[in-house]
C-alpha cells in the first residue's frame, strides 16, 4: 500500500514541499493548542459543609454504634425482616431507581470514551457520466475505506466531561439508596402501625364485651326498677362508641395491609398479615450518633455534594468552549476506476477557533459559575436540614420513650385498681358496675400504652431515615 500523503497528498500540495507544508500545519496547530491550554484552568470546586455542633441538639445520651445493614433487627420481628427483603426485590420504585442507575452508569462509561480515537468503515457508489479515471482514490465513483478521528480534549475538556458523567452516576446511585431507605422505612412504619392496630383491635373487642355486659346489667336494673335516670342512654352510648371504634380499627388494619402490599409491588395483601401478631418493640436504651455521620450516611447529602462537583465540571466544560478545539482525522480508502493505485491515505488536523459569537460562550460560562454557587449553597442547606431532621428525630424518640415509661406505670396502677375491685366484688363489698368501670379503665390504659409504643417504634424508624438509612443500635458489637 502506498500513501497518498507520501506520494501525492492533495491537489496543490504535491511532492516534498507539500509534505513539509502539511507537517508544518500540524505543528502549528499543536503549538497553538498547547500555548492556549495553560490559559484554560478553572480551579476544581470542592463542597464544604457548614460547621456542626459536636452533639445533636437536645441530646443527652451516650453514643452508640450504628447498624447500617439490618437495622430492623432491633425490633426482633422475623415477619418485618421478610417484608423488607420482599420490598427490596419487588418494590416498583426501587426497580425504577435501579434502571435509572444502570442507564447512568452506561452513560458514564460512554462519556469516558468521548475523547478516544474512533474508527469506522464505509463505502459509496456514485453514478456518473464521466468515464475518466482519476489518481485520487478518495474521489472515485466507487470507494470503500476506513475513517478515523480523534477529538483531542484540550483545556480540561476531557477531564471535566468525565467528572460530570461520574458525578451524574453518583447522584443517581445516591437516589437509588434514598429510595431504598424510604421504602424500607415505609414498610417498617406500616407494619409497626398494623401490629399496633391489631393489638388495639384485641383491646377494643374486650372493651366492647365489657360494654355489652354493662348494657345487659342496665336492662336488668330497669326491669327491677333500680336503674337511675339516664343510665340506659349512657350505656347505649358507650356500647355504640365501642362498636364504632372497633369498626374504625378494622378499616385501618385493612388499609395498612393494602399499603404494605403496594410497597411490595402487589395489589393483594399478604394473608399472613390478617392474623394479629405481637407488637414490634425496639431494643432498650436510647441510641445516638454524631452529626458528622450524616455526611457519610445520608444519600441526599452525598447527592448534593456530587451536584457541586458536576456543576464545577460543567463550568470547566463551558470554559473550554472559549478556546480552540482540535480534531485529528484520517482516511484509508480504495476506489475505482483507477490508473496507478487503488489505495490512498489522507489525514491531518482540524482546528476550530471561536472568533465571533456575540458573547454566547461568555454568558454560558457566567451561568455555569452561578450554578456552581447555587449547588454549593444547596449542599450547605442540605447538611443543615439533615442535622435538624436528625436532632428532631432523636428528641422525638427520647420523648416517646419517656411517654412509654409513663404509660407502663399507668397500666400497672390501673391493673392494681382492677384487682382490688375484683376482690371487693367477689366479697360482696362492691357492685359489678364498679368492677366493670375498673376493667374499662385498665383496657383504656392498655390501649394508650399500645399507642405510645407505636409512636416510639415509628420514631426509631424516623431516626433511621434521618441518619441516612443507618439506625443506631445500642449494645451491639
Amino acid at each position: 500500500m502506498r500513501s497518498v500523503v507520501g506520494r501525492e497528498p492533495m491537489e496543490g500540495a504535491k511532492g516534498p514541499w507539500g509534505m513539509r507544508k502539511a507537517r508544518r500545519g500540524v505543528s502549528c496547530a499543536f503549538g497553538l493548542a498547547l500555548f492556549t491550554a495553560g490559559c484554560a484552568a478553572l480551579p476544581e470546586t470542592t463542597a464544604e459543609a457548614p460547621a456542626l455542633p459536636s452533639a445533636y441538639a437536645a441530646a443527652d445520651v451516650p453514643l452508640a454504634r450504628r447498624d447500617t445493614v439490618h437495622w430492623w433487627r432491633t425490633f426482633r420481628d422475623p415477619a418485618l425482616k421478610r417484608l423488607v427483603d420482599q420490598a427490596m426485590g419487588q418494590n416498583l420504585s426501587v426497580a425504577q431507581a435501579r434502571a435509572r442507575l444502570t442507564a447512568a452508569r452506561a452513560q458514564a462509561a460512554a462519556a469516558n470514551t468521548l475523547f478516544l480515537p474512533t474508527a469506522g468503515a464505509g463505502g459509496t457508489a456514485i453514478a456518473t457520466t464521466n468515464p475518466s479515471e482519476t489518481d485520487d482514490p478518495l474521489r472515485r465513483p466507487l470507494m470503500a475505506g476506513f475513517d478515523m478521528s480523534w477529538d483531542v480534549g484540550l483545556f480540561g475538556l476531557a477531564e471535566n466531561a468525565n467528572r460530570s458523567a461520574t458525578a451524574s452516576a453518583a447522584i443517581v446511585a445516591a437516589d437509588l439508596e434514598s429510595v431504598q431507605i424510604s421504602v424500607t422505612a415505609e414498610v417498617a412504619r406500616a407494619y409497626i402501625m398494623l401490629r399496633a392496630v391489631q393489638q388495639q383491635q384485641v383491646i377494643a373487642r374486650a372493651a366492647l364485651e365489657a360494654r355489652r355486659k354493662r348494657s345487659d346489667l342496665v336492662q336488668t336494673r330497669i326491669r327491677t326498677g333500680l336503674a337511675a335516670l339516664g343510665e340506659e342512654a349512657e350505656a347505649a352510648l358507650a356500647l355504640a362508641e365501642a362498636k364504632a371504634e372497633l369498626a374504625d380499627l378494622d378499616a385501618r388494619a385493612a388499609s395498612l395491609r393494602l399499603q404494605i402490599a403496594t410497597l411490595l409491588g402487589s395489589a393483594t395483601p399478604d394473608p399472613a398479615l390478617e392474623t394479629a401478631g405481637p407488637q414490634p418493640l425496639p431494643a432498650e436504651g436510647l441510641p445516638a450518633s454524631r452529626p458528622a455521620d450524616l455526611l457519610r450516611a445520608r444519600p441526599d447529602v452525598r447527592a448534593a455534594e456530587q451536584r457541586v462537583l458536576r456543576a464545577s465540571a460543567e463550568a470547566g466544560i463551558a470554559l473550554s468552549d472559549l478556546y480552540p478545539k482540535l480534531r485529528l482525522v484520517g482516511t484509508i480508502g480504495a476506489g475505482a476506476p483507477f490508473t496507478n493505485s487503488a489505495f490512498g491515505v489522507a489525514g491531518g488536523p482540524v482546528l476550530q477557533i471561536p472568533l465571533l459569537d456575540y458573547g454566547r460562550r461568555e454568558a454560558n460560562l457566567t451561568a455555569r459559575k452561578a450554578q456552581v454557587e447555587e449547588a454549593e449553597a444547596a449542599y450547605r442547606q442540605t447538611v443543615l436540614d439533615a442535622y435538624k431532621e436528625a436532632s428532631d428525630a432523636l428528641a422525638a424518640l427520647s420523648a416517646s420513650r419517656k411517654a412509654v415509661t409513663g404509660q407502663k406505670a399507668a397500666v400497672a396502677a390501673a391493673a392494681q385498681t382492677e384487682r382490688s375491685a375484683r376482690v371487693l366484688s367477689g366479697e360482696g363489698l362492691a357492685d359489678r358496675a364498679r368492677l366493670w368501670e375498673a376493667e374499662a379503665a385498665l383496657l383504656d390504659r392498655r390501649r394508650r400504652l399500645v399507642q405510645a409504643q407505636q409512636v416510639e417504634a415509628v420514631a426509631l424508624v424516623a431516626l433511621y431515615k434521618a441518619l441516612g438509612g443507618a439506625a443506631p443500635v445500642a449494645g451491639r458489637e
